[in-house]
């Protein structure tokens, strides 16, 4: 059977026609003289092993700018010239390697899936100008195309001019696409009912005269891009990206900076409405749009909404954790509001975890986010919920940080600061609440907006403030009215807030008030107003000393105001999931004497002011382990410890190890070079040593308080620490 297998391994899956139901397989003379028919189990087993090995023995077809297409075999040795006739002889599977050079395009892979890979993205360049999509990538649904390591540019058609791709399923990675061309849709890739991976590339200076500068989505096209880069790329609508009517699209970990969108309002059907722009992204009639992790800034909307994103029509919008800063959106003969983020008649938008900053709306609403449905009927509201934002100097005529229109908002732990809106009547600095719009505003913050922090445009419907920071009177529980929040620095954008503020836990951690919290991540009694929980910072100078058969750990003391205790964990978990003892604390030290050989131990630290505890320190691990060296556990190396605890009244702690026997100094001088007090002055042997000092010289008699420095004098060895008499 194996031979059998060996046999076919040889042979080319794809050019072998199988001429009976069964195969033949032998295993003994015996057998070989009657026949032995295989099961259509075993069958299947066997024509999978086959396929899978040929997978793994998939050929590769090298490529040359120095090749021949003629006289080459696409060997190593004798590879062939053009990208096109490597592709032509590859089969399912196969590897076409292109060798650094520049090479013509027009490439066409149609009907198989193999992979494409130039040698070095900054070298493998395919970048002749020509009238059509530099590669096509048709009908390859079987498996994936890969396309990686390559420069794609000047490509022009009316279908893309970097890569275009039909029923196909393609992965792009580590290419660099720029100054590709389309006179219809997504200059660099044009996907249709496609499946686009995205990894790893850069765009720039692609452009194109309708949707999607660099790529278009089409509805039956699934696109993911990761990691990647969108910049100086120009459409009509979606200056860096653009889906519509079904397409789904995911963006993690790009940045997507000066893009432009340049196109007038395409649909003014007040019911359905589509106002273009999209400066950074366009999105309209689709399924899903997820953003993650990724920078929008600089982008622009010439003539239309949403300078960085533009959203029409779509469902179950998810964006987290984004920077979406200094992008515009112009033109007062049609809406543009949204200098961020315009959504129009989107529902399910949950936007979180996100900066907004110095966007812009020109002679519209919404600076920072544009969101409602722009329809006349009561009857259609769209729903959103906002949560640990920190919107700042936004602009717009209304809603200088978000304007709403039929609107059910959720706006939690949000920060709304130094937004402006300039139409005194539509007004709304921070929020600006119009027509069948009820913001349900909870643990949020405004501050420093003009000439208000909210405006209800909309007095039928009401709106909803409760454990927030707000600049006038609005009815609702635990609301502070025009206090000072007291940010950290906010003259440079710094909006966390000091420890002294009044918004520190000034929340409430239920949000629907049926009395269970649903919020749980917080420090202190109460979650803090604002997009920022407060944290203190971890305590320093952690250190672990591991001895013969315990450990001592130390850290600097910390001094602020509040001031509880020190509590530091142990456990035989890294993750701290379990196995954690605790220790309360209000030294600067720590001797754990509980411990076993041969087991690895965690410690971390934090500490307790004013009921809120702080940042973990890094996790120390220690290992306490059998040494056979005359029955004892020695020491490898001299060392002398810090003393602890540091600063100390009126004792302290010295340790010091020696790796075999020594004469042996310690001595402690005073900061004049004086001699305070000889600990040690004689043969000592090898260990794990330690004393204490209580604070007195020579003569017995107590020293007075401040900085003394105290050395070790063993053999050759010699080494200084200081310590602090308070």
């Amino acid at each position: 059977f194996f031979c059998l297998v060996g046999w076919w391994v040889d042979l080319d899956i794809n050019r072998i026609v199988i001429m009976h139901k069964h195969f033949y397989f032998f295993q003994t003379s015996k057998q070989l003289k009657k026949g032995y028919i295989m099961t259509n189990y075993t069958y299947s087993l066997f024509i999978t092993l086959i396929i899978f090995i040929t997978k793994l023995n998939a050929g590769i077809i090298y490529v040359s700018a120095t090749g021949s297409d003629e006289e080459g075999d696409g060997s190593v040795t004798n590879p062939f010239e053009t990208i096109q006739k490597g592709v032509d002889v590859a089969i399912d599977m196969d590897t076409v390697y292109v060798s650094n050079g520049i090479y013509e395009g027009g490439i066409v892979i149609s009907n198989k899936a193999i992979s494409l890979i130039g040698e070095s993205r900054e070298e493998t360049k395919i970048n002749q100008p020509i009238s059509s999509p530099q590669i096509s990538i048709i009908e390859c649904e079987a498996g994936t195309t890969r396309v990686e390591n390559f420069i794609i540019e000047s490509g022009s058609s009316n279908n893309g001019g970097g890569i275009f791709s039909s029923e196909s399923t393609i992965e792009v990675e580590n290419v660099d696409f720029s100054n590709n061309s389309s006179s219809n849709n997504g200059a660099a890739i044009n996907s249709i009912e496609s499946t686009v991976k995205v990894q790893n590339s850069t765009f720039s200076l692609n452009t194109c005269n309708s949707l999607g500068g660099a790529i278009f989505v089409d509805p039956l096209t699934t696109c993911e891009i990761y990691n990647s880069s969108f910049t100086n790329n120009g459409a009509w609508h979606g200056g860096a990206i653009a889906t519509i009517g079904g397409g789904k699209l995911l963006v993690q970990g790009c940045s997507i900076s000066n893009n432009n969108a340049a196109g007038y309002n395409p649909n003014p059907d007040y019911d359905y409405p589509t106002f273009g722009g999209g400066g950074g992204i366009y999105q309209e009639w689709s399924d899903s749009l997820e953003i993650y992790d990724t920078e929008i800034i600089n982008n622009t909307a010439e003539t239309g909404a949403g300078g960085g994103i533009a959203i029409y029509l779509s469902n179950d919008i998810i964006i987290d954790n984004i920077i979406l800063n200094n992008n515009s959106s112009s033109g007062p003969d049609y809406p543009s509001g949204g200098g961020g983020a315009a959504f129009y008649r989107a529902d399910n938008v949950l936007f979180e975890n996100s900066t907004i900053a110095n966007n812009v709306s020109n002679d519209n609403s919404g600076g920072g986010i544009f969101i409602g449905s722009e329809s006349g009927l009561e009857s259609i509201v769209i729903h959103a919920t906002f949560n640990r934002l920190s919107i700042f100097n936004n602009h717009a005529m209304s809603g200088g940080a978000i304007f709403c229109w039929s609107t059910i908002l959720n706006l939690y732990n949000s920060t709304l600061a130094q937004n402006e809106a300039t139409n005194s009547e539509w007004s709304g600095g921070g929020l600006a609440s119009h027509y069948v719009t009820e913001p349900n505003i909870i643990n949020s913050l405004f501050y420093d907006n003009i000439p208000n922090s909210i405006h209800n445009g909309y007095t039928q419907t009401p709106i909803l403030v409760t454990y927030s920071l707000i600049q006038e009177e609005w009815d609702g529980e635990g609301n502070l009215i025009d206090i000072d929040p007291l940010f950290m620095d906010p003259e440079n954008e710094d909006f966390r807030l000091q420890l002294a503020s009044p918004c520190i836990d000034a929340g409430t951690a239920d949000l629907d008030g049926d009395g269970e919290e649903d919020i749980t991540d917080y420090n202190g009694s109460a979650p803090d107003m604002g997009a920022f929980e407060t944290t203190m910072a971890a305590p320093t100078g952690f250190t672990l000393y591991s001895l013969e058969t315990y450990v001592t750990l130390t850290w600097d003391a910390v001094s602020i105001d509040d001031f509880n205790y020190y509590i530091i964990e142990r456990s035989t978990d890294p993750e701290f999931a379990d196995d954690v003892e605790s220790n309360a604390l209000l030294v600067t030290y720590f001797e754990d004497h509980e411990l076993e050989y041969d087991t690895e131990y965690f410690y971390r630290l934090y500490y307790v002011a004013g009921g809120s505890n702080s940042e973990y320190s890094d996790v120390l691990s220690v290992t306490l382990e059998w040494l056979d060296v005359d029955g004892e556990q020695l020491p490898t190396v001299y060392a002398l410890h810090q003393n602890y605890p540091n600063p100390f009244n009126p004792v302290t702690n010295l340790s010091y190890d020696l790796p075999e026997d020594a004469m042996v100094n310690i001595t402690v001088f005073d900061m004049m070079g004086r001699v305070v007090r000889t600990l040690v002055n004689g043969q000592q042997s090898a260990g794990y040593k330690s004393l204490q000092w209580n604070a007195t010289n020579n003569s017995g008699q107590p020293i007075s308080a401040g900085l003394y420095i105290y050395t070790i004098q063993a053999g050759e060895f010699s080494q200084t620490r200081k310590m602090i008499l308070l």
